[in-house]
């Protein structure tokens, strides 16, 4: 069983992106991406809040983070930039004196608390050296020859009626939560290897919960949806 008090709990954040200019900081259902992250760790029942690091270069997101009194990581320009290279994004992974880490995606914002807190509740219990969130699809996927990638349990004379309650689940990351352990990135492992089950275990979430913010859309239909929640009283 892992200890908390040797997990660091890690927001990273930057101001330039692209396709969603000011992404972090903009206006978001009267608050910001940014800070609705940080106040999920903060709003934690398991996070201790000297645990929580904020891995940041621009002055504005400093600034936002000195109102909370939290742990600052300076990561380099260099982190910022492309090609991503696991050991370079992920810099702190030599420089913080913990054993594991737990990323929390800032665009991520209709993620409960509650599923944070059982995240982390299942990743300090289980023997896998990491953790990955994921959610169940239940579509026809295929491959680029046009073969199915799922596999189908009706008789197969049925296979062309698309039935969705006759196909066994697939999985798809939902980008949301990551944990793993520091040591492993300098071996490029995040989270796990991804060569047998385990390797890193799969968190099962709620879909609802997964939306990652990644085009203008999606920033729109994030903040309202999350406005919705707020009004009705969830834990967000």
């Amino acid at each position: 069983m892992k200890k908390i008090s040797e997990v660091a709990f890690i927001i990273q954040a930057r101001t330039q992106s692209t396709r969603v200019p000011n992404k972090m900081l903009r206006d978001f259902g009267g608050s910001t991406l940014f800070e609705v992250a940080i106040n999920k760790f903060l709003s934690s029942t398991i996070i201790p809040k000297e645990n929580i690091w904020i891995s940041i270069l621009d002055k504005e997101l400093k600034d936002v983070s000195a109102k909370y009194d939290l742990n600052v990581f300076n990561r380099s320009e260099e982190s910022t930039h492309e090609p991503v290279v696991l050991q370079k994004i992920f810099e702190w992974h030599q420089k913080l004196d913990y054993k594991y880490y737990v990323i929390l995606n800032a665009c991520g914002p209709l993620l409960k608390i509650e599923t944070l807190d059982d995240f982390i509740a299942d990743f300090l219990t289980s023997p896998s050296r990491g953790s990955f969130s994921v959610f169940e699809k239940k579509h026809f996927m295929y491959d680029l020859q046009h073969n199915m990638l799922n596999n189908f349990l009706g008789e197969e004379k049925y296979l062309t009626t698309f039935e969705t309650k006759l196909l066994e689940p697939i999985y798809e990351a939902a980008g949301c939560l990551y944990a793993g352990t520091m040591s492993d990135i300098s071996e490029d492992i995040y989270m796990g290897t991804f060569k047998s089950k385990d390797s890193p275990q799969f968190y099962i979430m709620n879909e609802s919960e997964s939306l990652d913010i990644d085009e203008p859309w999606q920033f729109e239909m994030a903040e309202i949806i999350y406005k919705r929640q707020v009004s009705e009283g969830e834990k967000l």
